[in-house]
């Protein structure tokens, strides 16, 4: 509707922006303007290098019958007088308030100017704008900056920093996309998840386009396959869902990122944590060992390795009448850190025998079962004794008289065995007054008492269970 026959239409407004952001392209501006009783104001709306509409605006307040502008202003002159203001203006349409408006401002109403319409609304302009830009289609495409194992030369693939694409050109607002993309190890400030848009070079192939980031977010993800469904939330907002972290505003710049890819993705050598744990000694000790192995077996997880998890339950030798002497037990192995966690509470329950033997427990069995079973498993050993009791001897010892393992397993032997393993480590967690003889040797690498407080950081950093990951700042594809 143009001139002064003016009618209430926040719909038409909305219609009429729409208009003109689909006509609006490459460095193109348009301008509308919006009259109230105290204020004019000068929208001036553009598209910026991803092609998202952006909007930069000037108001002037109205106070004492006069229009208060700024000197320097861009409009400054233009509003003083209805001929300027449309020759440098230009505005598409104005956008008026009910209310009548003040002398000045109703003069720069066009009049007989029907190319310039004149929409009555409730609603603010900038209200209007922001839902024709939420609801505009893309011009350009939306991708996932990735990496992808490019082949080279019959080498090791190489990674190439490239796009995933998410939303085509005229795409618009809840459009969703399923993808799936696979994080791996890297630093603390975690893998970022980047929407990018290509530089349009007609010059050039679109895969050889250079990349511009729109939204750089991170977070630090759990190594491993996603399934993402990303959601247009509006023209340059992306929002991803499927991940087990909130992702933050990334603290590297793009540049900081492209310079960090590595060339090729380091192989992270698979470890075996095997964690024996003595079943003596009551309930509350019992519960400590278990705690101290969760904290380490949390603290394995966040390593750059592949990890995999074995629980052996040993306790005291059944040397009393009618007493059964039960082998150590395997409640997990080569399993998942949750899965072994899981095994280790389930240890809570166990019953202690009143009549079991109080010197020592079954650790020698323990080590030759791990060694037996070891030989089939893959993955660097780290062996974790949490207990407090020595092993039983071989045969009679006169200087301990503890009586020998009534299997005749020699543990010091087991040991040495175990020791000759390419790359194993061992650490112990050990009771209070607890230490010499073979517990030296079970925490030759790391060493800590359970009733203490335990750097467990540190702990599992002599293991060798947390290697320097290498930085891999995005989500990785395959070819």
């Amino acid at each position: 509707m143009s001139g002064d026959a003016s009618v209430l239409s926040d719909d038409e407004v909305h219609e009429a922006l729409s208009d003109e952001l689909g006509r609006l392209s490459g460095r193109a501006t348009f301008t509308v303007a919006e009259f109230a009783a105290g204020a004019a104001s000068i929208f001036e709306i553009s598209r910026d290098e991803h092609g998202t509409p952006t909007a930069v605006g000037w108001t002037y307040e109205y106070a004492g019958g006069v229009l208060r502008i700024d000197e320097g202003d861009p409009w400054s002159q233009a509003l003083a007088d209805p001929e300027q203001f449309y020759r440098s203006v230009a505005p598409k349409f104005i956008v008026r308030s009910p209310q009548p408006l003040p002398g000045g401002l109703a003069g720069l109403l066009p009049g007989p100017r029907p190319e310039v319409p004149v929409y009555t609304c409730h609603a603010p302009l900038p209200e209007l704008l922001r839902a024709a830009v939420r609801e505009s289609p893309l011009v350009l495409g939306y991708e996932l900056a990735v990496l992808r194992r490019a082949p080279a030369g019959g080498g090791p693939a190489r990674l190439v920093l490239t796009g995933l694409p998410l939303f085509s050109p005229g795409e618009t607002q809840g459009c969703q996309v399923s993808i799936r993309v696979t994080c791996e190890p890297t630093d603390d400030d975690g893998t970022v998840f980047a929407v990018v848009t290509r530089e349009p070079r007609p010059d050039l192939p679109r895969q050889a386009q250079p990349l511009r980031p729109l939204q750089i977010q991170a977070a630090v993800v759990p190594p491993g396959s996603y399934a993402l469904t990303a959601v247009l939330a509006r023209p340059g907002q992306v929002r991803f869902q499927g991940l087990p972290a909130v992702l933050r505003a990334c603290v590297r710049t793009w540049a900081e990122l492209e310079y960090l890819v590595p060339d090729q993705l380091a192989v992270q050598a698979p470890v075996h944590l095997v964690c024996l744990i003595e079943v003596c000694g009551g309930d509350d000790r019992l519960k400590q060992r278990i705690y101290r192995l969760e904290e380490l077996i949390t603290k394995a997880q966040t390593g750059a390795r592949p990890l995999r998890v074995s629980v052996v339950a040993y306790g005291a030798h059944g040397v009393a009448w009618k007493v059964e002497d039960r082998p150590p037990e395997i409640r997990a192995w080569a399993a998942p850190g949750g899965k072994a966690i899981n095994a280790l509470r389930g240890l809570v329950s166990h019953q202690a025998d009143e009549r079991e033997y109080l010197r020592a427990a079954q650790l020698e069995c323990a080590l030759k079962l791990v060694r037996e079973r070891l030989a089939a498993t893959d993955g660097r050993p780290v062996i974790v004794t949490a207990g407090g009791r020595p092993a039983h001897p071989p045969g009679l010892d006169t200087s301990t008289l503890i009586i020998p393992c009534p299997g005749w397993v020699d543990g010091a032997s087991e040991l040495g065995r175990l020791l000759s393993l390419p790359g194993i480590t061992f650490g112990a967690l050990r009771d209070p007054k607890c230490w010499g003889g073979v517990w030296d040797q079970l925490g030759q690498h790391a060493a800590a008492t359970v009733d203490d407080a335990v750097d467990m950081e540190s702990f599992a950093a002599g293991l060798g269970l947390l290697a320097a990951a290498q930085t891999v700042p995005f989500p990785v594809i395959g070819q």
